[in-house]
């Protein structure tokens, strides 16, 4: 019965752990999506340009985070939820389509190749400062 009572409470441990975790994790990604919405509509820079600012803060803070080891909850929680939901990778898409909707191929262009460059740039940049 002891052993029983053991495994009832191990499981129970665990699943209230779990539950944290998911609730955490919702939390931060509401969070994470947030504060996007809100650097790309702060007024201080046009909408691409808030996204390209969240994009490069993302990556470069996922370089931080994963330079560091973490575990694997931390970088679900962390990794996936807020710095997913703070980077976006559709919206710079939707972007360049409009850009090149506009007849702008070249500063549609260059934009996704910036974001594209400047996020890998800013993840190495992260590795190494997290390491």
């Amino acid at each position: 019965m002891s052993s029983l009572i053991k495994t009832s409470l191990g499981i129970c441990a665990f699943l209230q752990n779990k539950i944290s975790l998911v609730v955490v994790f919702f939390f931060l990604a509401a969070g994470g999506s947030l504060l996007r919405w809100g650097l790309q509509n702060s007024g201080k820079w046009s909408k691409p340009a808030g996204t390209f600012v969240a994009n490069i803060i993302a990556s470069f803070l996922l370089g931080v985070l994963l330079g560091g080891s973490p575990s694997a909850e931390t970088l679900t929680v962390i990794g996936t939820g807020f710095l997913g939901s703070f980077s976006t990778f559709s919206t710079v898409m939707m972007e360049v389509s409009d850009e090149l909707e506009d007849n702008r191929r070249l500063v549609g262009t260059i934009y996704l190749c910036s974001s594209v460059v400047a996020g890998v740039a800013a993840a190495f940049l992260g590795l190494e400062v997290g390491a």
